[in-house]
């Protein structure tokens, strides 16, 4: 027993790793390490079988949103170069509303130091209990997935799991090791902006992927941040960040990119508002301890 409880734990330090290194670009974490720039892929399930979320959102419009495209302080009907108040910018990117908001594709490139670190996966945040399927790359571990869902954790690692397999890993062990799933949700890039500090700016449009998107740069000041860890924040990214960030028709970000304390980011996120199927593997492809453990 204490040797399963042992190698669980250390797989799931090497997950925290990796997930937390992902989490620090969506806005969480104590650090500050960013990513370069993917094409959102599509993750498979899991499995045929096994426990389900599904968040069947419309990706129509904001039904029961704060905000609406037509009354948004001219945010969208800034002229190229006008700056736009932060607040109006704010109001605008939390219009959407919060149910199609709550499940989307997110892709993510994060390079600092010479390393790249890549992620591509399903989120959905439905329920208030984050639901994750997520293939991750980081130098070190090799090719990763991991699978949250009902309150679990799975991961699938080279060296640590056969080929296939997976370990499951108490949500509790993750937390211990630094991950917070709560910061997986990419609206946490810009909640805690504070609202009047830095400058937003409409720097045009422009044809991403054959889609006419609205690019924006967001100068923030960084001490101006009203989430928790503000202080811990400013400290690590200095004192302001440009944010560039890629709206669509419907006022959902698409794309976001930056740099801080070295390390540049870009999130591609897609299917927003859409169900998300992620399902605990089967029973069948879990494994009680890692891989040459030793029972």
């Amino acid at each position: 027993m204490r040797t399963t409880t042992t190698g669980t734990r250390r797989v799931a330090l090497l997950a925290a790793g990796a997930l937390s290194f992902s989490l620090v670009a969506c806005g969480g974490g104590d650090d500050a390490d960013g990513g370069g720039g993917p094409t959102a892929g599509t993750v498979d399930g899991a499995a045929d079988t096994g426990s389900t979320q599904d968040v069947a959102a419309s990706t129509a419009g904001a039904d029961g949103s704060d905000g609406s495209a037509g009354d948004d302080g001219g945010v969208t009907t800034a002229a190229e170069g006008e700056q736009v108040p932060v607040e109006d910018f704010l109001a605008m990117l939390r219009s959407p509303g919060e149910e199609v908001m709550s499940s989307y594709e997110l892709a993510m490139v994060v390079t600092t130091g010479g390393q790249t670190m890549e992620m591509v996966g399903e989120v959905d945040l439905g329920d208030g209990q984050p639901a994750v399927d997520a293939d991750l790359t980081m130098p070190g571990l090799g090719a990763t997935r991991m699978i949250v869902v009902d309150g679990s954790a799975y991961v699938s690692m080279p060296g640590v799991t056969d080929e296939g397999m997976f370990l499951q890993v108490p949500q509790e062990e993750l937390a211990d090791s630094g991950a917070g799933l709560e910061d997986i949700d990419v609206s946490s890039t810009w909640e805690d902006w504070g609202e009047g500090s830095g400058q937003v700016v409409l720097a045009g449009t422009e044809d991403v992927d054959g889609e006419e998107l609205r690019r924006y740069e967001a100068a923030l000041d960084a001490s101006g941040q009203t989430g928790s860890d503000a202080a811990e924040a400013s400290a690590a990214l200095g004192d302001e960040i440009t944010y560039d960030l890629w709206v669509d028709e419907d006022d959902l970000v698409r794309r976001i990119a930056y740099t801080a304390a070295g390390a540049v980011t870009e999130m591609t996120i897609d299917r927003w508002g859409e169900p998300m199927d992620i399902e605990a593997p089967r029973p069948e492809d879990v494994q009680t301890v890692p891989s040459g453990s030793g029972g």
